[in-house]
């Protein structure tokens, strides 16, 4: 569904705007056309979403009611007020992973604050992934629907988001070829690696960024963590996927290596009930035939499901609260990876699967602490009057954010333009030369080392970003976390660290 704005300047061929005398960037009459060869030239008239119609004439904004959300608010109702502004895009669910929006919002607050890019301002615009969320879009549909919006229509630079590597390889795919990069904060496939090619250099950068690491060292910090304890039989239930898939067979390839007996497997589709799955499992380990299970998904709402399902008759309560763990240590049994590292799947759960909390452990890629993820945390939380340690990636979307706004510095800069292309070959800048703290206050000094060609090596809230020159990858340390009762939040638990695994 769209909101339509009325056809105000697209009528019969009789006359140009060249015709009449008015040069572009003017206002247009309803009896005024103009002719067009991209997209690009109807911005240009008539501000974001103006398309160039098959008829070679321009169109006006068709607005899908998904992209509902964008600082400043009025961008797309009051286009003329921000038409030098720089406009980026988003892509992330309004519901389940608001924190990483609004994360990206924030970076585009703080350098407005700043002063902008010599005098130009920032803006962001949001498009929602959520599942059915007004119409009959799943969230793959929805990414492909969308990017090409942001990318196209709107002609924007660069989209920070989406979460999860599926997402992400869709949205990637969904532009391939516009002017227009990706960064997520969180898609953490190995097999995303090659999907932009195999090498990137400085006249040909990659499109496809990720502040958060390939899962090459989770998968074997995960290994390792069960084999520790002495885990000698697993079962992995995972989403099938860009991201479960490659979790899941990394995993067992390490797990096997390191004297690990067996790993049974059991994929789900995205979207699909699982519970017959969980109950199978469950079966396995009255057999003896599971220690552990690994439990992968990109999406809170599975958690949240394997956790009920887990506990919904008293066998299946005896199974994985009593009889799961290692036969060894006595401890352990549920491993979960990074995306239920969320306060949604205690909330969710406390009330009725808490039995679980102390078999679980889990990984994700590990935050930054000291001041840059204090400053960012404390600044997110004046901002929206949230926390903003509710979520594994929150801090990884604020860095992803102000990276793309370095881009575009880079790119206005050293490039003929502010595109893709330019803010790409900035993202290459950013590993190596003078260290910078991504901070507000750090903005005017990336801004003079940029204007001179000059590149920076950047540390955020996420942690230390050194980008391989060839892959584009970066790497973090691995951080493995329990369950514990927390009295301070309002499920009553919370998470706590229990060590960190360098790369």
């Amino acid at each position: 569904m769209t909101n339509r704005t009325p056809h105000a300047f697209r009528f019969a061929p009789l006359l140009t705007a060249a015709a009449i005398g008015c040069s572009v960037g003017c206002s247009l009459s309803l009896h005024e056309v103009t002719e067009c060869s991209s997209n690009a030239d109807c911005r240009t008239a008539f501000g974001l979403g103006s398309t160039c119609g098959t008829d070679g004439f321009c169109e006006a904004p068709d607005i899908p009611e998904r992209c509902g959300k964008s600082f400043p608010e009025d961008l797309l109702s009051d286009p003329e007020k921000y038409e030098a502004d720089i406009v980026l895009g988003s892509l992330f669910s309004f519901e389940t992973h608001l924190d990483t929006l609004q994360a990206a919002e924030l970076a585009v607050r703080q350098v407005n604050q700043n002063g902008g890019l010599d005098g130009r301002r920032y803006a962001i615009l949001h498009c929602d992934y959520e599942p059915m969320a007004g119409d009959d879009l799943d969230d793959i549909a929805a990414v492909e629907l969308l990017a090409p919006y942001l990318a196209d229509a709107v002609g924007v630079a660069a989209i920070i988001g989406p979460r999860g590597s599926s997402r992400t390889e869709a949205t990637f795919n969904a532009i391939r070829g516009l002017d227009t990069i990706v960064i997520s904060p969180s898609a953490t496939s190995p097999a995303l690696t090659a999907l932009d090619g195999a090498t990137a250099t400085d006249d040909k950068p990659g499109f496809l960024w990720r502040t958060a690491p390939p899962d090459s060292l989770q998968s074997q910090v995960i290994a390792a963590e069960m084999r520790d304890r002495e885990v000698t039989k697993a079962a992995v239930i995972f989403q099938q996927g860009a991201y479960g898939d490659a979790l899941a067979n990394l995993f067992v390839t390490r797990f096997t290596a390191d004297g690990g007996e067996s790993a049974m497997q059991f994929p789900f589709e995205a979207g699909s009930d699982f519970s017959s799955t969980v109950a199978i499992v469950a079966d396995e380990i009255g057999k003896g035939n599971v220690e552990e299970v690994l439990f992968i998904s990109s999406d809170i709402e599975d958690y949240v499901t394997f956790f009920v399902s887990a506990t919904a008759t008293p066998d299946l309560v005896e199974q994985y609260t009593v009889n799961l763990g290692s036969t060894t240590t006595g401890d352990g049994g549920l491993f979960l990876v990074d995306a239920a590292f969320s306060t949604m799947l205690l909330d969710a759960t406390a009330g009725s699967a808490s039995s679980l909390f102390p078999k679980v452990r889990g990984s994700r890629p590990a935050p930054a602490e000291g001041v840059l993820f204090n400053s960012f945390s404390a600044a997110y939380t004046s901002t929206f009057n949230e926390d903003s340690t509710g979520s594994a990636f929150t801090p990884h979307s604020y860095d992803a954010a102000w990276l793309v706004i370095y881009g575009t510095a880079w790119a206005n800069f050293q490039e003929s333009e502010i595109g893709g292309l330019g803010v790409a070959r900035g993202l290459r800048k950013v590993s190596s030369g003078a260290p910078i703290d991504i901070l507000p206050a750090s903005w005017n000094t990336v801004v003079d080392r940029f204007r001179t060609g000059a590149s920076i090596d950047v540390e955020g809230a996420s942690g230390i970003l050194d980008f391989d020159p060839t892959t584009e990858e970066t790497s973090a340390p691995i951080e493995t976390w329990r369950i514990v009762a927390d009295p301070a939040e309002t499920s009553g638990y919370g998470f706590e660290r229990i060590d960190i695994v360098e790369p």
